[in-house]
This record gives structure tokens, sequence and C-alpha cells, in this order.
């Protein structure tokens, strides 16, 4: 079955616009992959065709390995650690066999897909599981080429630099397109996960620095602030206090964090009483209850330069601290509050 007659499975309409929206941006690498688990298990249900969709991530994808020799390449190359005069000794074949012995899947194309371990995980039991959402990605980049003028989507960030140099999503999609760099291609759409930022064919004419700044803003979303709190909520808060518009300035901001002070609303009660304590008010009149802690707190934030988030979910303010600027200019950001 063809993935566009998906829509024709059993299902709902808000199902049918979950799979229709999913597919208009399957990447290159995601259509291989989605091949693969489709004929490993085809769907019977639209439930069935979004969990496959939810799932791609679990694959892994092998490339160039159309055959077993180039499989067993691959593997000697990014696994075997093989000296390279004994490569004109091995059965490249062999290897290939073996390694689908031990990671079991299925030639597509110029491709090995490799199934996961956990096979249970793309049966989709509950009907009424919400809907999964489409993360773990920071822009969408749709290229086309002359020998390809449909074009082809790539999902950034693009892991080859950080995963020991093993193709990934753009050495495949230029093999979709059949060309050598991004120089050769056409840049014809993008997309960010951050919804503000919907002008980037306004912003970039050029699909190499394009790539390049979405791959690095990827990488910063996953790096999470290297583990600070709340990082996706402070982020957020932060792009909103900016008017933030530029992917480059997006990029700054995520990599500047500590040059803002936020506050949940959920911490407001806590925020007032804190506050109260240091002013030297005793513990049992503001453990009493007959002060509003919760909107004294907000009241000390708005005096403080404070703006509520559009959500109402946090207060954020800049500080003192410098901002460091690596992708954009000094122009973009506000002023820092004395």
């Amino acid at each position: 079955m063809d993935h566009v007659e998906w829509v024709s499975l059993p299902g709902t309409q808000e199902e049918r616009r979950w799979i229709e929206k999913r597919l208009e941006t399957l990447s290159g690498k995601e259509s291989i992959i989605l091949s693969a688990a489709v004929m490993r298990q085809p769907p019977k249900t639209m439930r069935d065709a979004i969990h496959h969709l939810a799932s791609l991530e679990d694959y892994r994808i092998c490339f160039p390995a159309g055959s077993y020799a180039q499989l067993g390449n691959f593997y000697l190359q990014h696994a075997g650690h093989l000296p390279e005069r004994a490569f004109y000794y091995v059965d490249l074949d062999r290897v290939g066999m073996m390694y689908e012995d031990q990671h079991p899947g299925l030639f597509i194309g110029n491709c090995y897909v490799v199934y996961p371990i956990d096979l249970s995980s793309n049966c989709f039991a509950e009907r009424d599981e919400p809907l999964p959402t489409d993360e773990g990605w920071s822009v969408k980049v749709k290229l086309g080429s002359p020998a390809n003028p449909e074009g082809v989507w790539l999902r950034l960030p693009d892991h080859s630099l950080i995963n020991d140099g093993k193709p990934d999503e753009l050495d495949i999609a230029l093999h979709e397109l059949r060309v050598d760099s991004l120089e050769d291609c056409i840049l014809m759409d993008a997309r960010c996960c951050i919804p503000q930022l919907d002008e980037l064919m306004e912003q970039y004419a050029d699909a190499q620095e394009l790539v390049s700044i979405g791959n690095d803003l990827g990488y910063a979303l996953e790096e999470q602030g290297q583990g600070m709190p709340h990082f996706t909520e402070r982020f957020a808060a932060a792009l909103e206090f900016e008017h933030c518009r530029d992917l480059r300035l997006a990029l700054d901001i995520s990599q500047n964090l500590h040059c803002y002070e936020w506050v949940p609303c959920d911490g407001l009660k806590e925020y007032g009483r804190r506050k109260l304590l240091e002013a030297g008010v005793s513990e049992e009149l503001v453990d009493s209850g007959c002060i509003d802690l919760e909107g004294y707190g907000a009241d000390l934030l708005e005096g403080a330069g404070y703006v509520l988030t559009a959500d109402e979910s946090a207060y954020i303010a800049r500080n003192n601290m410098e901002f460091l600027y690596e992708w954009s200019s000094p122009e973009g950001v506000g002023m820092t509050l004395q």
C-alpha cells in the first residue's frame, strides 16, 4: 500500500489530518525507514499508520548498503576497527550476512534498515491513546535538483558529524537528489519547529547556510542547555520576550539563557514567601494563610520589570549578565535590564 493511500484506512478525521500533515514533510531517510516498517507490518488502521510514523527513530539505517557486500563494507568502516590493509582479505558478502543475522532488517534501495530490538513497539494497542507529536527536529528543509525537481525533504539535525561519520539525513537526501553537495541544490521550502520562526524562506536563499544553522539549532535543542532545568520552557519564554523571528538569534538565545531570570507561575507562592522571609517577616505570619503570597510574588516581579508570557505560565526578565553573540548581532536583542 502506498503511503498516500493510508488516508483510506479505517480511522477518524483527526487521525487523517495528522497523517497528511506528517507525510507532507517526510524526509528521504524517513521515507526509506517507513517503507521497511510497512513491509514488515502493513498498517490495518490509521492508528497503526500513525504509530509507524511516530516510531521512525526506533530504526537504524545503514547507507550506502544496498547489498550484502556494501553492508559488510559499511560495518567494517564504521564499527569493525579493521586495519585498512586487512580489507583486501575480507569476504564482504559474508560480513554483511553476519551483520544481518545480528541486526535483522531489510534492504530498501541503497540502504539497509535495521529493525528495532523491541518488535512489540510497532503494535498500536490503545485506540484512545493521544496522537503523538512530531518532535526531535529543529528545521525541515525541502531541496530540489535538476535530476529531482519534485524535491526531497531533509530533517535536521543531521547526526553524521556526531555519530562517527555514519551517513545520515543529508547524505541520503543528496543521493535521492543525485547531486554531490548542497551547492547543487535548490531551496524549495523550509519549516522550523519553533512556530514564530516561520519566515525562513525570506531569511535564507542559500540551502547550505540554512542547513548549517538548522543543524546547530538542532544540536542545541538536543543538549537542553547542558541539562538546564525547564530548558524548553525557559527557551520559549526568552524567544517570546525578545520577539524573536530570526533563526540565528534563536540559536544565540538558546546559548544565553543564563541572561534571563525566569519564574514559573506555579512557583509564585514560594517566591512571595521567600521574599517576605528575606524582608524579616516572621515565618508564623507568612505561613498563617493571611497573606496572598501568589499575588504578592506576581506584584514584586511586575514591579521589577518581569513580563508575563502569553500563555501565563511564567514571568521573565533580562538580567545584567553579558549576552554573547556567535550567530546573530546585538541589534536583534532587547536592552539588558540594569
